[in-house]
């Protein structure tokens, strides 16, 4: 074989993968989005792209990142959770009462965090145990979340004295803090979705629920522990935007859960589960803000907002819907390699390894 030839047979599967990887079919598209909005509008304010504005877009977006990131756990896993604006509210409502009251800044901290998490094992036990469909069952926590924060807070702001100071104003190398747990969030979630068993496990128990279990995979507890995940983001992430404002808002974040969704769903996964990353996320949460903030600085009427962002979250579904059904009916064809393969293999099915979540969709 000439040398050339083997040239060949090396580069063929490389380019196959990186034309069949989520950095090259979901991510670097947003990033070329996100290039090009901000080149646009700064040619017409060249404010834009100055460093404070890149961190006023980093801060407002910190909060929604770190719930989508904890959603990206749970749609990869083929799971949903509704209620995560309300819990974030009603999270900021209770660490604002514990300060009213005399508590320490650190207690309260851990008392809702630790709420939290017994909500998200709460629904994940209703969801692996009782088979109750995540969609129901997080839209009925939606209402009841709702209902308690604007109980314990008699329907009124509360105010957290200026408290939480490191938690939401604090500067660190001249970022506030809420884009340091952002970025924290952001690169621990995808070091254990990436290289950890429990990140293969919550990527074939999206692809494939069925197949994982008889393999050995403990779907049940990793459905569990997805919703503990995001229950907790979420919980952490209103004790952020409580210490941002020094206020317990009942009524703050009210589409928290449906931006999530959107950043998340830009980033590369499916709602039918087994792919999404965090790292997506991260680049789709940052599409939505640069959009927003080049709609205000293009002086675009408010009443647009939900109009673009309706008309983005349609077209991210859409396309991945299209890339997926031409990578399925690419696979299906027929190649010459293919057959070769097929008859010199012994007969049997083709058994499908569920641990390669991301690349049975």
């Amino acid at each position: 074989m000439s040398q050339s030839s083997v040239v060949l047979a090396h580069r063929a599967p490389l380019r196959q993968r990186m034309l069949r990887s989520d950095a090259v079919r979901f991510v670097l598209p947003l990033l070329v989005a996100i290039l090009a909005i901000s080149l646009f509008t700064n040619n017409k304010n060249d404010k834009f792209l100055g460093s404070d504005n890149i961190k006023n877009i980093l801060l407002q977006v910190s909060v929604l990142g770190i719930i989508a990131v904890g959603q990206t756990f749970l749609i990869a896993a083929g799971q949903l959770d509704l209620s995560v604006a309300t819990l974030a509210a009603l999270a900021g409502v209770i660490g604002a009462m514990r300060i009213k009251d005399g508590g320490s800044e650190l207690w309260a901290v851990v008392l809702v965090v630790a709420i939290c998490a017994l909500i998200g094992l709460a629904w994940g036990l209703l969801v692996a145990g009782l088979r109750i469909p995540p969609f129901i069952l997080t839209l009925g926590g939606t209402s009841l979340f709702a209902s308690v924060a604007l109980r314990v807070s008699k329907s009124s702001p509360v105010p957290a004295r200026e408290r939480f100071d490191w938690l939401g104003r604090m500067k660190v190398f001249g970022l506030q803090t809420p884009i340091w747990f952002f970025l924290i969030v952001v690169v621990v979630a995808a070091v254990v979705m990436r290289y950890t068993r429990f990140g293969r496990h919550v990527y074939a128990t999206g692809s494939n629920e069925e197949a994982s279990y008889l393999t050995g995979i403990p779907t049940a507890r990793t459905k569990v522990l997805c919703f503990v995940i995001s229950s907790t983001l979420a919980g952490f992430a209103g004790l952020v935007a409580m210490a941002r404002i020094s206020t317990g808002d009942p009524r703050v974040g009210s589409q928290l859960a449906l931006q999530a969704i959107a950043a998340v769903v830009l980033g590369g996964a499916t709602l039918a589960g087994g792919r999404g990353s965090p790292l997506g996320t991260f680049v789709g949460v940052v599409l939505l803000a640069v959009v927003q903030s080049a709609l205000t600085f293009n002086n675009v009427q408010t009443f647009w907002n939900d109009a673009v962002f309706g008309g983005v979250l349609i077209f991210a579904v859409v396309v991945t819907a299209v890339g997926d059904l031409r990578r399925r009916r690419g696979g299906s064809r027929p190649t010459v390699l293919g057959a070769v393969s097929t008859t010199s293999a012994s007969p049997g099915p083709a058994i499908t390894d569920p641990l390669q979540g991301e690349n049975n969709q």
